[in-house]
């Protein structure tokens, strides 16, 4: 019982995971951004990009942890 519900747990977090990382913007725009100093060195983030890296963060961790738990009951 304890096992199913954390592999469900596990499936919600993994699919959050790629979520949270696939809306994060890059650092730079490619070979565009190679011909700004500001663009090359990555720029200012904004409120919403380091929220989406804390978020990720979290994300990370308890994917992690829980996958380590998953391993320890089977």
């Amino acid at each position: 019982m304890a096992l199913s519900v954390l592999m469900i747990l596990d499936v919600i977090v993994s699919v959050l995971l790629m979520g949270s990382i696939l809306l994060q913007s890059g650092k730079s725009s490619g070979f565009a951004g190679l011909g700004g100093g500001e663009s090359l060195f990555g720029g200012k983030p904004t409120d919403m990009d380091e929220a989406l890296s804390r978020f990720t963060t979290v994300l990370g961790i308890a994917f992690a942890v829980i996958n380590v738990v998953i391993a320890r009951l089977q």
